[in-house]
């Protein structure tokens, strides 16, 4: 059941001032929580549980009043929530004059505090969630496993299903966060964009969306191995929103998205959120103009090679390498790149020395870049693919084999 007490003061201030009648406010038991004379303010009201009982407005004349004690001339109406009377406004004059007000101050008073409730509800399922997550995130290895399985299994999260992870960075200034008017954890900003993201993200009981520190957000989605291109479409979606999201209320705050490939055991998300984590510290440190950034993207891993926090990114190279090695054009694509950045990315010249064509190098070129994503135009980008290629094992073995 809701409680007004907090702000009941606040409400009457407000009402009284546009209206300029007096106004009072009590709770189911009759004491008085709000009033525009502050001496009234804690004491018992006598006709509260005459209009609780009815559950209908009541008028007082200043004849009916006259005898009865702390009871002025006015309207009494009573405060509905849920179909339960949770107390009682008053407005404070010849009822003929106010009753034309009781209405809309009654019908607001309960928009407040449905509103209340509600926010108080979105309020206490964030701060489950995000306890969840930050005792999931401290999980070490020598652990007992047991007791994290039934702490996961209490709250709903099945282990074992495959999870994407996602990671909101939105720093909101000081002075652009909303007061917190409730005294609640998250202030009423910090709710709307936790529905806003649930409603971007999930789809059944394995998503979550959990606040981790101010301005930063955690999303584990639950995704199949094809489906990570629904999940980009999906990203930049969710881009297009945040930015709606802020510039509908006038908060200019430059987001950034994070995400990894999918995983399905505590420790592969925890480094998953770790390898985000220090993306998105490298691409605010330098100054990535793009929303959405993987932790396989080539500026990155790139940028990482000389950042003094590392990503973790032999996984993410050593998987390039895979698909390189899988692919059924593998040996001559190779080959074609390491000849192709040792001719200073020469097109001509790394044609003649690999005694091809050179549209047939590009053709082999092309391939790669579609295999990979990377930009062969960029020489951070191929210096880093070339020195992964040149020290892998793989690569070792048949390097004399290829580069003769």
């Amino acid at each position: 059941m809701p409680d007004i007490g907090h702000y009941a003061q606040s409400i009457v201030e407000q009402f009284s001032s546009i209206l300029d009648i007096p106004i009072s406010i009590t709770d189911k038991t009759g004491m008085i929580i709000g009033s525009t004379d502050i001496n009234r303010l804690g004491s018992h009201h006598i006709v509260t549980m005459e209009v609780t009982k009815s559950g209908k407005i009541m008028f007082f004349s200043k004849e009916q009043t006259a005898g009865l004690v702390n009871v002025l001339p006015g309207i009494a109406a009573p405060l509905s929530f849920q179909q339960e009377t949770v107390g009682v406004l008053g407005l404070i004059g010849d009822p003929a004059t106010v009753e034309r007000y009781v209405k809309f101050v009654q019908s607001h008073i309960e928009m407040l505090l449905i509103k209340n409730f509600r926010s108080k509800i979105v309020a206490s399922q964030m701060e489950t969630i995000r306890d969840f997550i930050q005792r999931l995130l401290i999980y070490k290895d020598d652990e007992n496993f047991r007791r994290i399985q039934n702490y996961c299994e209490m709250h709903g999260f099945a282990l074992g299903v495959s999870r994407c992870c996602i990671l909101l960075d939105i720093p909101f200034r000081i002075d652009q966060t909303p007061s917190n008017e409730n005294s609640q954890t998250f202030n009423q900003t910090e709710q709307d964009l936790f529905l806003c993201l649930t409603k971007l993200f999930i789809d059944n009981e394995q998503d979550i969306v959990a606040p981790l520190t101010t301005g930063q957000w955690l999303i584990l989605k639950h995704v199949n191995s094809d489906d990570m291109i629904s999940l980009k479409e999906r990203l930049n979606y969710a881009s297009d929103s945040l930015r709606m999201f802020l510039r509908n209320r006038d908060l200019d705050s430059k987001f950034m998205l994070s995400y990894s490939g999918s995983s399905s055991t505590i420790g592969a998300i925890l480094q998953s959120y770790e390898q985000l984590r220090k993306a998105l510290v490298i691409a605010r440190r330098n100054n990535f103009q793009q929303s959405i950034v993987s932790i396989d993207d080539w500026n990155l891993l790139s940028l990482a090679l000389v950042e003094e926090i590392k990503l973790p990114a032999k996984q993410t190279l050593d998987s390039y390498i895979e698909k390189l090695n899988s692919h059924p054009n593998g040996t001559a694509l190779i080959k074609s790149f390491l000849v192709y950045c040792e001719e200073q990315l020469n097109m001509s010249q790394a044609a003649r020395k690999l005694y091809i064509h050179r549209n047939t190098l590009s053709y082999r070129l092309q391939q790669l870049q579609q295999l990979l994503n990377i930009d062969l135009h960029s020489f951070k980008q191929c210096m880093l693919l070339y020195l992964v290629l040149k020290q892998h094992e793989h690569v070792h073995k048949f390097e004399k084999l290829i580069l003769q």
